[in-house]
């Protein structure tokens, strides 16, 4: 089952960040508590997302997604974050959040969604999932996230 995040559940998407390997040592914490905390308290426009998995409503998130509408014009939005727990991967997981994402968007008449992701090796499997999504490459910024990580920009059109 695919719902709305709750304060709630902060704590246990906070250690889902860590163990995704995601984030950096003590970004989870910083980033993503941080932004679930702006949302919770209403600091985020209506349009942020966060939306967790969860087998039950009792149960303990399996995986996480975070999105929103660019500050732009042109209808394009931002898959911020997508996660799923080491031990559910290639259970569907990251498939029903990604379709989730997309339906999201395409009813809000979103136009094209975005997803950025590092270069690095460890993030392989991530860029392979998209891809074999219908995402391409629309850009990389050399060194986006630091030195020797590039930061790869994938796109995929919605809605004409």
């Amino acid at each position: 089952m695919i719902r709305s995040a709750l304060p709630d559940d902060t704590e246990a998407l906070v250690a889902l960040g860590e163990a995704t390997g995601i984030f950096g040592p003590g970004e989870a914490d910083a980033l993503l508590r941080g932004t679930l905390d702006a949302l919770h308290a209403g600091q985020l426009t209506a349009d942020h997302q966060v939306h967790v998995w969860a087998e039950t409503s009792q149960e303990l998130p399996g995986g996480w997604v975070y999105f929103a509408p660019r500050n732009t014009p042109d209808n394009a939005w931002d898959l911020w974050w997508i996660g799923v727990a080491p031990a559910r991967h290639r259970q569907g997981i990251g498939d029903a959040l990604l379709l989730f994402v997309e339906g999201h968007v395409a009813a809000a008449k979103g136009r094209v969604l975005f997803i950025e992701t590092s270069s690095l090796p460890p993030f392989a499997p991530a860029r392979r999932f998209y891809e074999s999504r219908g995402y391409a490459i629309s850009g990389v910024a050399t060194n986006g996230y630091g030195e020797g990580d590039d930061k790869v920009t994938f796109m995929k059109r919605l809605s004409s």
